[in-house]
């Protein structure tokens, strides 16, 4: 399921990234590479807030999309 539907408060363990050559390398130097885990802390206006690897990181609900957990 893509990362946009999930449940904030939930962990997640990133299972692909899809998406064209350019998207996949910026959400994989972001930190969203496969076996990594991931806390949705909320979401709003189509924006999604997530931990990952002791990081806070707002991303856009396309880019969301492209984040299967």
């Amino acid at each position: 399921m893509p990362l946009l539907l999930g449940e904030p408060g939930t962990v997640y363990t990133v299972r692909r990234v899809s998406g064209n050559e350019k998207d996949r390398h910026y959400l994989e130097s972001l930190g969203f590479i496969v076996g990594a885990e991931v806390t949705i802390i909320s979401k709003f206006s189509g924006y999604v807030l997530v931990n990952i690897k002791g990081a806070r990181i707002g991303i856009s609900g396309h880019m969301a999309k492209r984040i299967i957990i």
